[in-house]
């Protein structure tokens, strides 16, 4: 099975936050922002695997400062790591305040993805061909977290 490069999945997704989507003092529901990296995690995944995919686990999600109505929200998300079944889909949170043009990073998270084939089992994944020192780099964490989940659920 032919290798796909980090660029080839990789997505970058924005959204300006509305008041249906805060709290009654204009701070964005994390949940909202959850929802939105889902999808950005979903569509990082499907491209590299040409296939459904499934949301496995959220590895961590660390919320850095508060996001409000009105911010432009910008997902940067690429596939850090691919084992023969999973996933791992890494994303940068970017909140911008459109008035000043001030950008912050507000979270980053780690999702664990899985494609599924036409009977809605693992599918096992094209290799993840790594250009750069940053990619590779990421790889080797991604791998570190991908084998610390394996031992850690056979306990």
């Amino acid at each position: 099975m032919e290798g796909r490069a980090v660029s080839y999945s990789s997505v970058t997704m924005a959204q300006v936050m509305l008041p249906s989507q805060a709290n009654a003092a204009g701070n964005v529901h994390g949940g909202e922002i959850m929802m939105m990296m889902d999808n950005a995690a979903g569509v990082v995944a499907a491209r590299h695997a040409r296939a459904n995919v499934v949301t496995a686990r959220v590895e961590s999600i660390d919320f850095y400062l508060p996001i409000y109505v009105g911010n432009l929200v910008t997902i940067e998300a690429h596939l850090s790591f691919v084992s023969r079944h999973t996933m791992e889909v890494c994303m940068h949170v970017v909140s911008e305040d459109l008035p000043t043009g001030k950008q912050a990073e507000a979270l980053t998270a780690f999702f664990i993805m899985v494609a599924l084939d036409e009977r809605g089992r693992p599918k096992e994944l094209p290799p993840l061909v790594v250009q750069t020192d940053d990619e590779r780099r990421h790889f080797e964490d991604g791998l570190r977290r991908y084998e610390e989940r394996r031992l850690s659920s056979t306990r």
